[in-house]
């Protein structure tokens, strides 16, 4: 038995001997025999052709001086190898993610910060933010990304599931809180969203420092994945200065990248036989357009940064180095990490256009400094005014209901100061202002937040985007239209010896004494407005007379002349976000082709559900009086349905009644919505569409409506840009040019790519008598002892006042005066005598809720200073001494 045991030990023994023979054999074959061409295959380079853009040209103001370059700089880019995706290589991975992100930030850097799923600390909330509002899109990019990023069970339905299952997935310590999981999350997203092209590295940082170029270097051995990539960075050099102008950078997204819309591309000609075949489109007069083309025919990629806002965007199609027609090539060799370690061949790419602009760079400076400087100065004479007021008796007090912090006052505003004689655009500016570095490399999450939530709106470009009700601003389209007007017919406009004298409250046509609009004139100045023409009705700024011309001219008129300055229109600015002019009238009231929460104002919405006494309000009412159950959404329902009847055409009949075309009246229609709606009988309905119908003569347009919009108040509303353009056809006799931002485009050898010529949008064909007779009255605001400025001129020096012409515009918006909106226009130079003096620039200064139009004359003065002094140096320099030789 014991022997039987031995022999079979002896045989294990001798098969495993044997075993092991064999394996050393196969061993040493291995090692010594294939271990060269194992090696050899383990470091065989692959041949990949990569693109190199080109860097991005430079922004210039007017005389060269530089507002954006490009400088060179290093990214930090990391390569996941495809083939290692197992648990432990994605946990290896994350702890050189980890370390990388150490790196960066201890050396003053910021890595890519792009994960979707935000956290709210407050309320501990997980949700996807994608950077977009339509509910479609979200809805699209959801499923993408989820797709993307391999999240699509049915048991991963919340973003905080999602969330900890990639925690997981990607072996994120326990103990990191989501803010650092989440620039971990944000690295692998990017691989995973770029997954597509296997061997291309991914951005982790951009524009890092050399300290942390060097230590990525030195480590790159255990540092595995992470690169240095050679880039080039945006400067803006004056920091905050025209940044609303120039504008900022910001990385593609998957939405941008199908699009080409707002970047130049339409307008842009220079386009080569490549990008025609990628969807530009020809027209039939032998132009091009942007077709069907997108950013990615173009040759962007998720990895590009491209222009967001301002001359970065618009000019984006000049600027870039991005475009496929502008991109380089190189050929190299990369190892099994993607490390470039060959270069077969090359060509260069080819760098952007530098883009002029019409923005002269001192003004800009003087232009900003004195917005800075005047806005606290409005903000503390309103608070002076409320604290005298204070010291009133009670009784007498104008805003005893009211406390400081209630009240909305002076913190923003915007200047445009325009060339008459061109459009251009010679300083911009938006109070307040932002500085444009913050968003180079990507601007922290945190910081973007603040500017955006803060309520003076430093993000947004007042002076194009803003609309607000001008006030007496608007006295000169109404005054020059209606002597246009009154040639043709005299009961519809006036003439250069007509005077109207004041008379305090305007009662013709006004069928509800109540609703009279009043002349703002006080104890003293009865004198000033008696006999008004024009030229003294703008003087005095009498609202009085312009009442009277607008009731002769009618909203439809008021609304042509607009119309004719280029109020109501674009006026082309090459610029993203310009909002258009509205002049009121019963379409801009309630515009039937638009949905009741997105109309000009917020009136009819008020009408329909929230203001007290809504359409909405009263059914409820009358439901709970009477004992009736409805849901909110059969409510509402109706109400939308009744509120729509303004959209159509009524005529008052002799008894004062509201009919429609076929004789119907608005009671009845109102009854028969109900009783088709609720179910509400006819019979029972009487009182209820009474109280109706008095609701919705909100939005009904009147006579008081119309003479009200011939002084620019109501639901009037222009913008800054807008208005500038208005000054300046009247200072230049009568042309109404596009407003310009663009001077050139030149390419890096320095061919002038674009040479921008002014662009007339129309002209008034006004006589030159009407137009004198305009200017002269405006000259009488700042110059005449009873004009609406000149108090705020007594220390104007007198050699520039004798040059200068402007109207104060102070424009209800509440009320409350210390929150009216305050306007000043000006143009200079200008002389009533001498018609060889040539007004040149216009400037338009806005502060809302600025309290008085006379108030922001402060700003218009500082710069009409600067550019008088300037030109006065510049004569000095031209003009040769009395005893020198001229040749």
């Amino acid at each position: 038995m014991n022997g039987n045991i031995r022999n079979r030990f002896i045989v294990f023994g001798i098969f495993t001997v044997m075993l092991f023979a064999v394996l050393f054999v196969q061993l040493a074959r291995l090692t010594l025999v294939q271990g060269e061409e194992l090696a050899a295959k383990g470091n065989e380079l692959k041949q990949r052709t990569i693109t190199v853009a080109g860097a991005r040209g430079s922004i210039l103001d007017r005389n060269g001086l530089p507002l954006a370059y490009d400088v060179k700089s290093y990214n930090v880019k990391f390569y996941r190898d495809p083939t290692k995706n197992t648990e432990t290589d994605r946990a290896y991975y994350t702890s050189v993610i980890m370390q990388t992100i150490e790196i960066i930030e201890r050396n003053g850097g910021k890595t890519v910060d792009t994960f979707v799923i935000k956290h709210d600390e407050k309320t501990g909330e997980y949700y996807f933010d994608f950077g977009i509002t339509n509910p479609k899109n979200v809805e699209r990019r959801e499923q993408e990304w989820r797709k993307n990023m391999y999240v699509t069970s049915e048991s991963l339905k919340t973003p905080e599931q999602i969330y900890l299952f990639l925690r997981n997935r990607y072996k994120i310590p326990s103990e990191l809180g989501y803010e650092e999981a989440a620039k971990i999350l944000s690295i692998w997203q990017e691989v995973q969203l770029s997954s597509w092209v296997a061997y291309k590295p991914v951005t982790v940082a951009y524009n890092v420092s050399i300290q942390t170029v060097a230590e990525i270097q030195t480590k790159k051995d255990t540092l595995t994945g992470m690169m240095i990539e050679d880039s080039t960075s945006r400067v803006y050099p004056k920091g905050s200065v025209a940044a609303h102008v120039i504008g900022y950078m910001g990385r593609i997204t998957e939405d941008t990248l199908s699009d080409v819309s707002g970047y130049g591309y339409a307008d842009n000609d220079h386009y080569t036989l490549g990008e025609l075949s990628r969807g530009l489109k020809v027209n039939s007069d032998g132009s091009v357009s942007a077709g069907t083309l997108t950013l990615k025919d173009l040759g962007y990629s998720v990895d590009d940064l491209i222009g967001v806002e301002g001359v970065e965007k618009s000019m984006e199609a000049y600027l870039t180095g991005n475009r496929a027609s502008r991109q380089g090539k190189q050929v190299v060799e990369v190892d099994n990490m993607a490390v470039v370690q060959n270069v077969v061949s090359s060509t260069q790419p080819v760098q952007g256009d530098n883009v002029m602009l019409t923005i002269d760079l001192p003004l800009q400076q003087v232009v900003e400094k004195s917005l800075a400087d005047n806005i606290p100065r409005i903000r503390e004479a309103q608070i002076a005014e409320f604290n005298e007021d204070r010291k009133k008796p009670l009784s007498q007090q104008k805003y005893k209901d009211k406390e400081l912090e209630d009240l909305n006052l002076a913190e923003s505003g915007a200047v445009v100061v325009m060339d008459v004689n061109t459009g251009d655009v010679l300083a911009m500016a938006s109070y307040p202002s932002f500085d444009l570095n913050l968003f180079v490399g990507g601007i922290p999450e945190d910081v973007y937040k603040e500017l955006k939530d803060d309520k003076t709106a430093p993000l947004f470009n007042k002076a194009i985007a803003s609309k607000a009700t001008p006030g007496s601003i608007f006295k000169m389209v109404t005054g020059l239209g209606a002597l246009m007007e009154g040639e043709k017919d005299p009961s519809k406009g006036t003439t250069l010896t007509e005077t109207i004298t004041c008379e305090g409250t305007y009662t013709k046509d006004i069928i509800n004494l109540k609703d009279a609009p009043k002349c703002w004139k006080r104890v003293g100045y009865a004198e000033a407005h008696k006999d008004q023409d024009v030229v003294k009705g703008l003087e005095h700024s009498c609202n009085f007379y312009f009442y009277t011309l607008a009731g002769r001219m009618g909203i439809d008129l008021l609304d042509k002349w607009a119309e004719k300055f280029g109020l109501t229109s674009s006026t082309g600015i090459q610029l993203p976000g310009e909002a258009v002019g509205q002049i009121g009238s019963q379409k801009e009231m309630f515009n039937p082709y638009r949905d009741i929460e997105d109309q000009s104002s917020a009136l009819p919405k008020l009408v329909w559900k929230t203001g007290p006494n809504s359409v909405y309000n009263l059914i409820k009412k009358y439901a709970e009086q009477v004992g009736r159950e409805y849901t909110d959404e059969e409510m509402l329902d109706a109400a939308e349905e009744i509120v729509k009847l303004m959209g159509i055409t009524w005529h008052t009949d002799e008894n004062n009644v509201k009919r429609d075309e076929n004789g119907v009246t608005i009671g009845q229609r109102i009854r028969e919505i109900l009783y088709n709606k609720l179910g509400i009988s006819q019979k029972v309905s009487g009182q209820l569409s009474t109280d109706i119908a008095s609701s919705l003569s909100e939005l009904m347009w009147t006579p008081a409506l119309t003479v009200r919009t011939g002084i620019g108040q109501g639901i009037t509303a222009v913008t800054p840009i807008a208005v500038a353009r208005y000054v300046s056809a009247i200072a230049n006799g009568g042309t109404v040019y596009q407003a310009n931002i663009i001077d050139k485009v030149v390419a890096q050898d320095g061919t002038v790519v674009l040479n921008q010529q002014p662009r007339v949008f129309g002209t008034l064909d006004a006589p030159q008598a009407y137009l004198d007779a305009i200017k002269k009255g405006m000259k009488g605001v700042v110059s005449e002892e009873e004009g609406t400025a000149s108090n705020f001129f007594k220390d104007f020096p007198e050699e520039y006042l004798n040059q200068l012409a402007g109207k104060t515009g102070t424009a209800q918006v509440s009320t409350i005066d210390l929150e009216n909106n305050s306007w000043f226009v000006c143009f200079a130079p200008y002389s009533a005598d001498d018609p060889s003096v040539k007004p040149e620039i216009a400037v338009v200064v806005y502060v809302p809720h600025g309290y008085q139009g006379g108030l922001s004359s402060y700003v218009a003065q500082d710069i009409i200073r600067y550019y008088m002094d300037q030109k006065k140096v510049v004569a000095e320099q031209t003009i040769p001494d009395p005893d020198s030789l001229v040749y």
